[in-house]
């Protein structure tokens, strides 16, 4: 009896010593061996392939983004981290462009994605009617362009009936805006058109009109002719979408906001594609990141 009931302890002393050594921290080191170091030349040809894409007549897809956000502690918050299909990016807070959206331009250049420099006066009209402040921003977005090989320039503005002394102010601004745009770089508008001066419109190469609070067909088409009526070419518009938007269709039952702006982009068209607001929220997916955004990409251009 003795022994029958020495055996099952030591074989239960064995276990748990067992169990010890199992559990005990052991340091690896793990090799993470990312897809551009597994195969150089492949890798080549992908980003070669998204280049000749996006040199291809197709519907643009532009995204504002929050570049360096204050204590960032995921790729969320850096370019990098973005589709490589996406065609424009607007950075939304660009006088702190950093060291590490510097060096992410390499990156961004090597898939021909174009990266603009948003000067925002419609968050801060007051800026732009003092001319010290208005020329202070925008020698601030030159220097940075220049220095960092950014692509160009967004500008955001709201037209106001004062006495002409906001349209002089904007005039004042897109020529000086216009005036530093280099050969390749490109000065895209986002807002109503209306705060442009009409003689000043074929300078602007793309037009993001203010849809992003649209919740309808009969808003929608309003907003499109009145940019039409101004002057604005069809080919130069982009509609414009918020992930955290709402959308009815002629039912009046709320569809998709996304899907729905990027078919309207089709059925208004020709237009030059479809800008997207709020795209933060799309990150993390427990499938894998901006699945959302993906999918609107892959709509527009099947």
């Amino acid at each position: 009896m003795k022994y029958k009931l020495l055996i099952p302890t030591l074989l239960a002393a064995l276990l748990l010593a067992g169990c010890s050594d199992w559990t005990e921290t052991e340091s690896i080191t793990i090799d993470t061996v990312l897809p551009w170091e597994q195969d150089p030349a492949l890798w080549e040809e992908y980003k070669a392939a998204i280049r000749e894409y996006k040199s291809r007549d197709h519907s643009l897809i532009y995204v504002r983004f929050e570049n360096s956000p204050e204590g960032a502690v995921s790729e969320k918050g850096y370019m990098r981290c973005l589709p490589d299909s996406l065609d424009i990016v607007s950075l939304t807070n660009a006088e702190n462009f950093s060291a590490f959206d510097a060096e992410d331009m390499e990156w961004m250049k090597s898939l021909g994605t174009k990266v603009l420099y948003q000067i925002d006066f419609a968050s801060d009209p007051q800026a732009l009617l003092d001319q010290a402040a208005r020329d202070a921003a925008i020698d601030r977005a030159i220097a940075t362009v220049q220095d960092n090989g950014l692509d160009g320039f967004s500008l955001t503005g709201i037209p106001k009936e004062d006495g002409g002394t906001t349209a002089a102010a904007a005039k004042a601004a897109v020529e000086r805006i216009v005036a530093a745009r280099k050969e390749g770089q490109i000065v895209s508008f986002e807002g109503n058109p209306a705060f442009i001066p009409q003689e000043d419109i074929q300078s602007i190469d793309l037009f993001v009109l203010a849809t992003e609070t649209v919740e309808n067909g009969y808003d929608l088409r309003n907003t499109v002719l009145d940019a039409t009526d101004w002057g604005v070419p069809k080919e130069k518009m982009l509609l414009a979408a918020d992930f955290g938007g709402v959308y009815y269709d002629s039912d009046n039952a709320e569809t998709p906001v996304l899907e729905a702006m990027a078919d309207n982009v089709i059925s208004f068209g020709p237009m030059a594609g479809l800008a997207l607001y709020g795209i933060e929220s799309d990150y993390y997916h427990y499938d894998g990141d901006w699945l959302t955004l993906r999918s609107i990409i892959s709509r527009m251009n099947p």
